[in-house]
């Protein structure tokens, strides 16, 4: 059946008038109308979690592991995010089993009916994707901060052997400047013998 041209004058007129929400909140949730889960892709707050849980779960990473530098940072909050989406994933687990209404003789009998949804092993994949996403920024982590360790224990080494040889050096030179007094005194000493026994000399000849 067509449409005449007045039904789709008015229906393009009827859809011109709607551009869908305005606002920055507005469009942050139709963005999210067609996100069955959210436990891949970008990485956000869902409507039905809490934006302030997030940041406090970041900020106790953060207070916890002390990033030193915007890379550390990156890895901590790659922590947080991965273990927000693993606890995401474990809520969606839970809501895959289903609990059904007893009839009284299953009551009497103290049966309970539960099933499971089919996605139940599709959210188990997603815990341990994230799960294993946190251990990577964990031992990323550990290993940058187990090499800075090292360098500063480089470091530390390096001037600690380079104070050796100057108070090595130092002593050298004290000893050498020592010799060449000790040798300078016994020139002088020499000489001094020397004058002696040549005055004496003399005074015996004068005599």
């Amino acid at each position: 059946m067509s449409i005449s041209d007045a039904k789709l004058e008015a229906s393009r007129a009827n859809g011109a008038k709607s551009h869908g929400p305005t606002s920055p909140v507005g469009r942050t949730k139709a963005a999210q109308n067609a996100i069955k889960h959210g436990l891949c892709g970008k990485f956000f707050v869902l409507q039905s979690e809490s934006q302030e849980d997030y940041h406090a779960l970041l900020q106790r990473f953060i207070v916890a592991e002390r990033p030193l530098d915007d890379v550390e940072y990156e890895l901590v909050a790659k922590m947080a995010r991965s273990t927000w989406m693993s606890e995401r994933a474990v809520r969606m687990q839970n809501a895959c089993f289903e609990h059904h209404l007893q009839s009284d003789s299953e009551k009497t009998e103290s049966l309970q009916k539960i099933s499971v949804r089919d996605d139940l092993d599709k959210f188990l994949r997603y815990q341990t994707t994230h799960d294993r996403a946190y251990a990577r920024a964990a031992a990323e982590l550990a290993k940058r901060r187990k090499e800075r360790a090292a360098q500063e224990r480089g470091f530390v080494s390096q001037k600690r052997a380079e104070k050796k040889q100057a108070q090595h050096d130092e002593l050298f030179e004290i000893r050498k400047t020592s010799a060449q007094l000790t040798v300078e005194l016994k020139q002088i000493t020499v000489l001094e013998k020397i004058d002696r026994a040549g005055g004496g000399k003399s005074l015996r000849k004068v005599a």
